[in-house]
């Protein structure tokens, strides 16, 4: 190497050398607003001792000597953030690469069953999009710090982020000082804050672009109660806490099958994300603690339960006793705002039914005459609608069909225009849709007369298909003893504390 490359090299160490001096005393500066140390203070520029130690400069210097001693102890210094542990893996990387450059380096772990090696994990941090964090230790030279990055069960929380670190005590500062760092990352660039996800207890990201807000179509009266009881109450939320108004609202959407309950939830979603809401959707098999423990965590926050007549919980009514816990939540000042759907109302009791329960009930029911002349005109192009279709007749013949069914019946319209032209769309007729709207009532009477499967009926039918599955794997011995061991959750692959 020639002296002008070396020289470039030890220049270049140089500055690199002087940038993390200045990264270390920036957080020492920080986190000293944070950390005091009573027995020794350094300000000003001359040395100033006790006036007890005046005369006895022998026993400062053996304070000093011991004082130092002290600062090269390592401590092991924690802090839980009030996260899911994969949002606050995710903040640690930027932390990490935001104050000093790198991630630091991954360290072997050691457990009964052996050492592992360092943990990389891609994790979802929106739609199609990934990220790979650090997990478990992370050593860091320029602190002599190893970080442990894992998950901690507060009993109000869940499952929420911990990051342990073990380091020399003269660090403390600047340890303090980068657990704000983190903390500040989770704050304003939280993965699920403000996001559309699942209640699943690693959150899946929901894609509400698949939903094309123009295309959807309700009666009238049905976007009315939905933009004043549910999507006004997001968008102008700002405007409801000047005035004194609480955001919560526990709305049901209630209706046959097919009326389009699930999809005002994803229009629903489309609202919280442009709002900076979280929207958590949970379904009848998910964890509802979990989920409403999620939703503290993220509010302000908009759950959507679907299904509730079928919730189970450890009471004997679950939906009463989940509104319960929503109001306990809300009552701490987290804004929450809960969906409920369900296709039989009258199967809740009817003390439910009053405003403090539940806010407002929304009925999603078939179309009216506006609502089925949008619906053709958003779902047939305007070039292969005929200019003269009879909106009075198109609407009679769909009286009563239920968006799902209404939607079907168009669709079919154009597929019998293609049908009898031999594969070229034609120009849809009054003929076309009024005969398409006849043909689908066939199917409508079906669904009408078919019998309810009850929830009932469902864990029974899965209860006995699971009892058979397990006679047929274990063999009993003469005294029919089996015994079940509970399996406990864990989080990550592994229980941790």
């Amino acid at each position: 190497m020639s002296n002008e490359a070396a020289a470039k090299r030890e220049q270049t160490r140089s500055e690199n050398q002087r940038i993390q001096d200045e990264i270390l005393a920036t957080l020492a500066r920080l986190g000293g607003l944070a950390v005091q140390d009573d027995a020794l203070i350094f300000q000003g520029d001359k040395i100033i001792l006790p006036e007890a130690m005046h005369g006895r400069v022998q026993e400062a210097i053996d304070f000093l000597e011991d004082w130092q001693e002290g600062q090269e102890e390592t401590y092991a210094f924690g802090r839980s953030f009030l996260y899911r542990p994969w949002d606050g893996a995710a903040a640690f990387d930027r932390a990490m690469k935001k104050v000093f450059g790198t991630t630091g380096i991954g360290q072997k772990t050691m457990s009964f069953f052996g050492s592992h090696p360092p943990q990389l994990h891609t994790i979802d941090v929106g739609v199609g999009e990934t990220m790979q964090v650090p997990w478990g230790v992370v050593k860091f030279s320029p602190l002599k710090a190893e970080f442990d990055l894992a998950s901690y069960m507060d009993n109000e929380h869940g499952i929420v982020f911990y990051l342990r670190v073990e380091a020399p005590k003269k660090f403390r500062a600047h340890i303090t000082a980068f657990f704000q760092v983190v903390e500040d990352e989770l704050r304003t660039g939280s993965i699920y804050r403000g996001k559309a996800i699942t209640a699943a207890e690693t959150p899946v990201f929901l894609d509400t672009s698949k939903v094309d807000r123009a295309r959807v179509v309700y009666s009238d009266e049905a976007m009315r109660q939905l933009d004043a009881n549910v999507w006004s109450a997001i968008r102008h939320a700002d405007t409801l806490r000047k005035v004194g108004l609480p955001i919560k609202r526990q709305v049901l959407l209630y209706g046959p099958y097919g009326t389009g309950k699930t999809l005002a939830g994803m229009l629903t979603a489309q609202e919280a994300e442009a709002a900076g809401f979280t929207y958590i959707q949970v379904r009848p098999e998910d964890d509802l603690f979990s989920a409403l423990k999620t939703a503290r965590l993220y509010a302000p926050a908009v759950v959507m339960f679907e299904d509730i007549d079928v919730i189970k919980t450890t009471k004997s009514d679950g939906v009463a006793h989940l509104l319960d816990l929503l109001d306990g939540i809300t009552n701490k000042g987290t804004e929450v705002m809960a969906l409920f759907t369900t296709n039989h109302p009258e199967n809740l009791h009817k003390g439910l039914m009053r405003p403090g329960r539940l806010d407002a009930i929304v009925e999603l029911s078939g179309l009216d005459a506006n609502g089925v002349r949008r619906l053709v005109e958003v779902t047939i192009p305007e070039n292969l609608r005929d200019g003269d279709i009879d909106w009075t007749a198109v609407g009679a013949a769909f009286d009563g069909l239920l968006p799902a069914f209404a939607k079907e019946a168009i669709d079919r319209a154009q597929r019998y225009g293609i049908a009898r032209s031999g594969g070229i769309p034609q120009v849809i007729t009054t003929d076309d849709l009024v005969g398409a709207a006849e043909g689908i009532r066939v199917q409508v009477r079906m669904m009408e007369g078919a019998p309810i499967a009850t929830n009932a009926d469902t864990l029974a039918g899965a209860l006995a298909a699971t009892v058979g599955e397990t006679l047929q794997a274990y063999k009993l011995d003469h005294r029919g003893d089996m015994s079940f061991v509970p399996i406990k959750a864990t989080v990550n692959g592994s229980k941790h504390s």
